[in-house]
């Protein structure tokens, strides 16, 4: 089918509204939505079926689709590549990700699958052995368990769990006392390099120096360092690690899990301007976890629709549109000068970390179930 602009818009419109009310939890892809609705516009038009009246054609499209899109999710067993962990501790479980090499016994749970296929085994079967010896043999995957309704939403989800935890492994690896750079993460999102320039001395210009920095991650990450500096230090890994074991975390807990998030990503960003932010933000997250900005949003996003739309019915959906969006912004962007100094740095780390952990290790915060709980803690202490 070729369409024109205007269906395009109106047919790409019609997606985005079907995925936003169809696919909870992100257990469906949108590539799936896509196909499904694609299909089901084909068979609407076919011409085998002109026969059958327009409403009852569309009727059964529709309900074919509805059953498509509305079918009950299965378990998937993610095998995600991890980079920068110590394999000599492994296996190990963080929250509800195991981190394994990939040896013989995982391989055996492929081999397994494969030979109950009845097409192609032996393909199959020798393509999957090609992969191992070029790909898998030895190397460290997080392995999480998802439910989902294709492969492709269950990569997401896992990825998404995933790096909650490498997040989460990175910002308590930096608080471990003496320690170089030790991260982890996923293939393509890090990679230690040397970082080389070359200065000239303008003043007798005949000398130069070629410095050089080495980028980390300097060495793979030992989890047990992390669980010996929180036994020594009380940072509180162990707290959070219970909370990812959990099944359903509260309101509270997401949030805290959340600034976390935030501050294992500045501790890994090479540019200060962005690890500052990062910082910030992981702050804004907790402590202003109930602050909406009411008054700024309002204004912001009545001034926007009367700037793009006419009608009073086009005004409400922008509104409806903005507030979301600085819903959004609102988390990620705040007011600060471009260039930060090392020492500006290291004090938002610390006052993050002092804050976190504080909400980690006090047992008043942790009976929290809701962002409105700190903000009554701490009215209560402005009052007394």
């Amino acid at each position: 089918l070729h369409l024109d602009y205007e269906e395009s818009s109106r047919y790409h419109q019609c997606l985005d509204n079907l995925v936003r009310n169809t696919v909870k939890n992100d257990d469906l892809s949108r590539r799936s939505v896509e196909k499904a609705l694609q299909e089901s516009i084909l068979k609407a038009i076919c011409t085998d079926t002109k026969s059958i009246a327009l409403e009852v054609r569309i009727s059964k499209v529709l309900d074919e689709l509805r059953k498509k899109l509305s079918r009950k999710s299965i378990t998937y067993s993610c095998y995600i590549p991890v980079r920068g962990l110590k394999t000599e501790e492994l296996p190990s479980f963080i929250g509800k990700i195991e981190f394994a090499v990939f040896d013989d016994f995982q391989a055996d749970k492929f081999r397994s699958a494969i030979s109950k296929h009845t097409v192609q085994k032996d393909v199959k079967l020798k393509g999957f052995e090609e992969h191992i010896n070029n790909d898998l043999k030895d190397n460290v995957f997080g392995i999480i368990s998802v439910e989902a309704k294709d492969y492709e939403a269950a990569q997401i989800l896992a990825q998404k769990n995933l790096r909650i935890v490498l997040d989460i492994l990175n910002y308590y690896s930096d608080m471990i006392p003496n320690h170089p750079s030790a991260w982890v993460y996923l293939p393509g999102d890090l990679k230690p390099y040397l970082f080389q320039a070359l200065i000239l001395n303008m003043e007798d210009e005949a000398s130069y120096n070629f410095p050089s920095i080495r980028i980390p991650p300097f060495m793979e990450l030992a989890i047990s360092r992390i669980t010996e500096a929180d036994t020594k230090l009380s940072i509180g890994f162990t707290f959070i690690n219970n909370l990812l074991k959990k099944k359903n975390q509260n309101k509270f807990e997401q949030t805290v899990i959340t600034a976390i998030q935030w501050a294992g990503r500045a501790v890994v960003t090479k540019r200060r301007e962005e690890s500052f932010l990062l910082y910030a933000i992981a702050l804004e997250s907790i402590i202003l976890a109930d602050n909406s900005h009411t008054e700024l949003s309002y204004r912001l996003r009545i001034r926007i629709a009367h700037l793009l739309e006419e009608d009073f019915d086009s005004r409400q959906e922008i509104i409806k549109t903005v507030r979301d969006l600085y819903d959004l912004r609102s988390k990620l962007v705040h007011d600060g000068k471009y260039e930060i100094t090392e020492l500006e740095h290291r004090s938002i780390r610390a006052i993050t970390r002092g804050c976190i952990t504080r909400i980690c290790l006090d047992p008043i915060f942790q009976v929290m179930v809701s962002p409105k709980d700190l903000a009554t803690w701490f009215d209560k202490q402005v009052l007394s």
